[in-house]
């Protein structure tokens, strides 16, 4: 095929490490991405009280990606800001870390965050041993002090393991009161059983904004269409000495990436890496086969997708809302607060009246 390469030429004659590094770097503003992309910066940039963000999807569908473009874009905007005042971040991210035995460890939390915060204390071995209410007060601190605009957590699905007969409520209180001390805004990214931190109170509900991290489905034309641009953009930009022909394998890829970009990416990386380490002038489908998920791994992460979906896909009969607000009837019918007139005429009472009776003629009992 046309050798009508996307990458600079020069790294044909580069190390296969800098070849590898080139497009694992590489990333794309693909039509989910812009969506999700625009949904959260509105909200951030939204004066309205959002405190907590949302931000769910299967996994590898770009969710880390999509936070990085957030932070670049605020970096770049609050630049002279932050040139003047050198104390200043508008953004920062942390990575939450699995917790071990399934028990959210907020000591680690509040550690990792005071130092993405650049906090001056955080290497004082006191530190290690403060109590975690001691902790989060510093944090609070740190938050004001940074002036910070927003705060992204990745993997925050990581919150809700928590030990039995704990309140996966206080996990979101937690973080809710952090922004309601410091007035940050938090995005909590995660996969979806990040779900199951949403909407467990009424303050959270009014509090949130849901964004959902869609991946393509090969259902809709409009996302076949996109899906297979994104293969095409990926093959110009593998760095080989021919280009790949992916888009005759386009049906494979989706198969084993289910639409998300982030996995397809990871997996051509790998193919990447394995072609050239053979000495392979292209990609070819053996590379592609060798580096894919397995079936078993497929069905696993598709179940887990699918059953995300079904749970946003869910809408509840709004009668019953409408029921409980008394706007209308069990019976469908609309319920009116005022009563409703009558052409009839009332019916006159006859209490106490006695009962119509013919009477004899010529006089009563008495006449004699």
């Amino acid at each position: 095929m046309a050798h009508d390469y996307s990458f600079p030429q020069e790294l044909r004659t580069l190390p296969i490490a800098d070849r590898i590094a080139y497009f694992q770097q590489y990333t794309m503003a693909h039509p989910k991405l812009l969506i999700a992309a625009e949904k959260l910066k509105h909200a951030i940039d939204d004066p309205a009280f959002f405190s907590l963000i949302f931000l769910f999807g299967p996994t590898g569908v770009g969710k880390t990606t999509l936070l990085r473009r957030i932070t670049q874009r605020l970096l770049a905007s609050f630049q002279t800001e932050m040139e003047l005042d050198k104390g200043f971040i508008p953004i920062a991210n942390i990575e939450v870390a699995t917790p071990e035995f399934s028990n959210f460890d907020w000591k680690d939390f509040y550690l990792r965050a005071l130092g993405v915060l650049q906090d001056p204390c955080i290497q004082l071995p006191a530190y290690g041993r403060m109590t975690n209410l001691k902790l989060k007060t510093s944090l609070e601190a740190a938050l004001k002090h940074r002036r910070l605009k927003v705060f992204c957590i990745d993997e925050a699905q990581n919150l809700s393991k928590v030990a039995s007969g704990r309140k996966l409520r206080d996990q979101t209180d937690c973080i809710k009161s952090l922004a309601n001390l410091t007035g940050v805004k938090f995005v909590l990214a995660g996969t979806y059983d990040l779900l199951i931190l949403r909407n467990l109170s009424a303050q959270l509900c009014r509090r949130s904004l849901d964004i959902h991290f869609e991946r393509y489905k090969v259902e809709n034309e409009e996302d076949l269409k996109a899906f297979r641009g994104i293969v095409q953009t990926f093959q110009r930009h593998l760095p080989f000495e021919e280009e790949p022909d992916l888009l005759q394998y386009w049906d494979f890829c989706y198969e084993r990436s289910f639409g998300c970009v982030g996995i397809l990416k990871d997996w051509l990386s790998q193919a990447l890496a394995t072609a050239l380490l053979e000495g392979a002038k292209t990609l070819t489908l053996s590379h592609l086969k060798s580096s894919a998920y397995s079936h078993e791994q497929c069905m696993i992460i598709l179940n887990e997708t699918r059953l995300g979906e079904k749970q946003l896909e869910f809408t509840p009969d709004s009668s019953a809302l409408r029921i409980a607000l008394g706007l209308e009837s069990h019976h469908g019918s609309v319920t009116h607060s005022t009563s409703q007139t009558s052409n009839t005429k009332p019916r006159r009472s006859t209490t106490g009246n006695t009962k119509p009776q013919r009477r004899p003629v010529g006089g009563g009992e008495n006449v004699g």
